[in-house]
């Protein structure tokens, strides 16, 4: 069934305990999503159908819901109140709450650059600009948090004092790691006594201002006596590209509001131009669905060509003509018209699945044309006057072509009236034959014995200008022969 779910991870001096409460609000947070859908819709009934809950050890978890099939309210709607109630609970580091229906990545950039400035310059217009963006959620970055830290330096009066750097961090790590002090066995368990600060002298970062050290001569003095204390950050990951410095910014995108394609087009006509007028180091290259698309494209347009002219060779082989094949493939476009007009009178987008079924529509438009074709020029070897023979194919052909057209129209119909989640992929292909085939067939009864006419009239033509020049040269030929 459709699902909706949440990846959580925590940074790692998350406190032990963390993980398990996080989770917990995860889950009071979907209750109170699921709570306020089904009073906004006035139902009785939850559209949860099961819950699984995982914690992979105290640093992340996550929790997928299935939803019943008869439910209230939609995929989206539960994701995006879920998304609001939960907000940001306290030591995650990453939260991602989506629905199965969003596509993962739909959205991808890649940033490269020599500069690390011009790297968080850049990813920080991208997820400003993402979040501002209608459809877009889930905004997400590959650029690791660095983690927070203290640095710790001795003071010259620490130096003074006789503290060394060894000596100060093992004493800071006992107090606040522990230290084993003894070892003993229990039931033959083995017991490890710790010791170290109270938890309540050591939860919070700012308890080790208050720490204290003890020198070598006993004494107790505070730690900011023999040490400064430098906050600082540790970054934890490095990502190179082609031997540059790469971050990537991705986000999900809701196909309802804005394609993952039209969504690559505005960010090329608006924030890139910026960047990279602002930035000549940084390079920027769209991945994710959009990237996919544009490659499956490029090899449709390839396919189509070998298409097409597979399409004449099958022709013109059996027609022996150049020329008929042509006017048998002039319904093409036509198709093609009568598959957009679809799209438009049903809302639906022109999608990649459109355009496969565009190209199979190339194949099948050309059946109408290619009976008038035929029965015409069996009329013609029958000895029959062009006009009469294309008039009696179109009156001969006219019943097998329209039923043709709408047996076939008929058996796609059930699909386009299909409203479950599964068929929906199919709805644009069924769309593009459909009423492609519909459009062209009167536009094929018209059209080809128009064409096929103007095909014989400049035959004629050409027949009757070739015969006019050839005659002076049999005349030449005629009177040399008469004089030898």
């Amino acid at each position: 069934g459709d699902t909706v779910s949440a990846e959580m991870s925590l940074q790692s001096d998350a406190s032990y305990g963390q993980n398990e409460r996080n989770i917990q609000w995860l889950e009071t947070s979907l209750n109170k999503a699921d709570q306020q859908l089904m009073d906004k819709y006035h139902s009785d009934v939850s559209g949860i159908s099961s819950l699984q809950v995982m914690a992979s050890g105290d640093q992340s978890g996550s929790i997928t819901v299935e939803l019943k099939k008869d439910k209230v309210y939609s995929l989206d709607e539960l994701a995006s109140v879920w998304r609001e109630l939960a907000g940001t609970p306290e030591g995650v580091k990453q939260l991602k709450i989506q629905s199965r229906r969003e596509m993962v990545d739909a959205f991808k950039v890649e940033l490269k650059s020599v500069s690390d400035e011009t790297l968080l310059l850049a990813e920080e217009a991208f997820r400003e600009a993402l979040s501002q963006t209608d459809g877009v959620t889930s905004v997400e970055s590959s650029l690791t948090p660095g983690e927070a830290m203290m640095r710790f330096e001795l003071t010259p009066q620490g130096r003074a004092m006789g503290m060394d750097t060894a000596s100060l961090s093992q004493q800071l790590l006992q107090a606040f790691g522990g230290d084993i002090v003894q070892r003993y066995l229990r039931n033959k368990n083995e017991v490890k006594v710790r010791v170290r600060y109270p938890e309540e002298k050591r939860s919070n970062p700012a308890d080790i201002l208050n720490a204290k050290v003890r020198l070598d001569d006993g004494t107790v003095v505070p730690l900011n006596v023999v040490a400064q204390i430098i906050p600082d950050t540790q970054q934890k990951q490095i990502t190179r590209i082609d031997g540059l410095r790469a971050l990537t910014v991705s986000a999900s995108v809701n196909a309802d509001v804005i394609t993952a394609t039209e969504l690559v087009n505005t960010m090329n006509e608006t924030l890139v131009t910026q960047l990279t007028l602002q930035h000549s180091d940084l390079a920027i290259h769209f991945a994710g669905e959009a990237e996919q698309q544009e490659e499956t494209t490029s090899s449709m347009q390839t396919l189509t060509i070998v298409a097409l002219l597979a399409i004449y060779a099958l022709l013109a082989i059996p027609l022996k003509s150049y020329i008929q094949p042509l006017i048998i493939m002039a319904a093409i476009p036509f198709g093609i018209v009568g598959a957009i007009l679809g799209h438009w009178s049903n809302g639906l987008m022109i999608s990649l699945l459109s355009m496969q079924g565009i190209l199979a529509l190339s194949g099948v438009v050309v059946n109408d044309s290619l009976l008038l074709v035929s029965r015409f020029n069996e009329l013609r070897r029958a000895g029959r006057p062009a006009k009469a023979a294309i008039m009696d194919a179109c009156h001969g052909r006219l019943r097998a072509i329209l039923l043709t057209s709408f047996t076939t129209f008929a058996g796609l119909y059930p699909i386009l009236g299909e409203t479950s989640k599964q068929a929906q992929f199919l709805i644009p292909a069924a769309v593009s034959l459909g009423y492609g085939i519909l459009f062209a067939t009167f536009i094929t009864l018209l059209l080809i014995p128009a064409l096929t006419l103007i095909n014989e009239d400049a035959r004629i033509l050409i027949e009757r200008v070739s015969a006019r020049f050839s005659k002076p040269t049999e005349r030449l030929v005629h009177d040399q022969t008469v004089t030898r």
